[in-house]
């Protein structure tokens, strides 16, 4: 509760506190509407984002399975000679930042995945080795989108306690000041009707 004691009730203070007012329905209503699209984009993202997790789940176990069934195809030494000599690096660039300030990446590779000879190995481990590459791209694409909705959580959260600060305490006690100043401004104008009365009373009586 204000302590509208502190407000002089003048003509110039109710101006000004009603301008207050009708700023902060009107930014009452804005943070509404972003928080409203804030809300249509995140509920989308959330079920991209599972989608995309029942996608690589089911792509690692796949590819787990294949390497399984490499290693049965083949001695577990010679699957695991091919890979003593990686000819294949891969790292991240980024290419720019979504609105909420998310970072977005880009995966580079250089070199061949299937580096390895053909005699000691086998086609499932090819499938293997090519499915790994697909799960990585899958697991940056899951990454960045689990960020997103991180990031549009937490400014749906903020935007939410700004929309209720407003409208449970900021706008009802500017209008308890308003209506405390409007108070007093009707009572000083009754008083001043009453004075002006008396006075006019008392000079008819002196005229008489």
């Amino acid at each position: 509760m204000p302590r509208i004691i502190q407000f002089n009730p003048t003509r110039m203070e109710l101006l000004k506190q009603k301008k207050r007012l009708e700023t902060a329905k009107r930014a009452h209503d804005l943070l509404e509407d972003k928080r409203d699209e804030l809300i249509q984009r995140f509920l989308p993202l959330i079920k991209q984002v599972r989608e995309l997790r029942k996608k690589v789940q089911e792509k690692l176990i796949k590819t787990y399975l294949d390497f399984q069934l490499s290693k049965m195809m083949n001695w577990e030494r010679e699957i695991e000679a091919c890979f003593l000599w990686p000819a294949m690096t891969t790292g991240l660039e980024i290419t720019g930042y979504t609105p909420l300030g998310s970072p977005q990446f880009k995966i580079i590779s250089e070199g061949d995945p299937l580096c390895y000879g053909f005699y000691q190995s086998n086609w499932k481990l090819d499938e293997a080795i090519r499915s790994f590459n697909e799960v990585l791209l899958l697991l940056l694409e899951l990454a960045q989108k689990e960020e997103e909705a991180k990031r549009l959580a937490r400014e749906i959260e903020r935007t939410r306690r700004r929309v209720n600060a407003l409208e449970h305490i900021f706008i009802p006690q500017i209008e308890q000041v308003v209506k405390y100043i409007t108070m007093k401004l009707e009572e000083r104008e009754r008083s001043h009707i009453v004075n002006i009365m008396k006075i006019k009373q008392l000079m008819e009586k002196g005229g008489s």
